[in-house]
């Protein structure tokens, strides 16, 4: 196991090779940006494979663990705690219109 595997997990191989992608995009509209005659079709591109790099890190970092608690499950929780309140605001309502009948 290496070092990178301990700190970064199972999904280490997929974290770094997003950042390399980001890394090349960014390097490559810098180079395009530098140039005299700059064309904006060029730097769209590149402006794509950084993020096409920064979401291959995310979804490493996100999914590439085998611990359950280094998932991020943010927004699923806060969805379900949202339909509780939900519920229990509807159930309160619901019973209060039921007694004043």
């Amino acid at each position: 196991m290496s070092g990178l595997e301990e700190k970064l997990g199972p999904g280490h191989q997929q974290i770094i090779l997003g950042l390399l992608i980001f890394a090349a995009g960014a390097l490559w509209g810098i180079m395009l940006a530098n140039g005299e005659d700059t064309d904006l079709k060029d730097l769209f591109v590149s402006a794509v494979i950084m993020l096409s790099g920064a979401m291959i890190t995310l979804l490493g970092i996100s999914f590439g663990t085998d611990n359950e608690e280094d998932r991020t499950n943010d927004l699923q929780d806060a969805i379900s705690e949202l339909t509780g309140m939900l519920n229990t605001l509807q159930a309160k309502v619901t019973g209060s219109s039921g007694e004043e009948e």
